[in-house]
């Protein structure tokens, strides 16, 4: 019986232990080191970083194929100085010669991973939202970093 109990006592603490050892490598939000060290283990160099007028916190990074893109949280919330985000909205422009030249680009590009449309002024956009709700694991926001960067760069060589 003993020993039984202490199996059992073993278990529930290896459980436990486990448990929070994995919360540890969940994000149910972000804040702007969070951020960095994604963009960095993703290959990237931030180049600035701080908050938007109302707090909102964004990261302006490099790729190490030169791409620039800056990702702006969503749903945030805490002080002014130190939100964190439920969404993070990654972000790319290329200028183009013109809105129609965009359109037509627009119908010729088809990526299930990013959002492409017109950004005004002859931009063509790329975005990919992220949710953070019931959380991330740290690894994966790695790669759909790194996804972003390289359907970026793919459609940023065809153009």
């Amino acid at each position: 019986m003993i020993k039984t109990l202490a199996a059992v006592s073993a278990l529930a603490m290896s459980l436990a232990l486990a448990g929070a050892a994995n919360a540890q490598t969940y994000l149910s939000d972000w804040g702007l080191a969070d951020m960095r060290t994604a963009v960095a283990a993703a290959e990237g160099t931030v180049t600035e970083d701080g908050a938007q007028a109302d707090g909102t916190p964004y990261v302006a990074a490099k790729s190490a194929s030169g791409l620039k893109f800056t990702i702006t949280g969503r749903v945030c919330t805490g002080p002014a100085t130190a939100k964190r985000c439920k969404g993070a909205l990654l972000e790319t422009r290329f200028t183009l010669g013109s809105d129609s030249e965009v359109q037509t680009k627009i119908r010729e590009l088809d990526y299930a991973a990013v959002a492409i449309s017109n950004g005004g002024d002859g931009d063509l956009l790329l975005t990919r939202y992220l949710i953070f709700d019931n959380g991330i694991h740290r690894d994966n926001l790695v790669i759909n970093i790194s996804v972003f960067v390289g359907v970026s760069d793919e459609v940023w060589g065809k153009l």
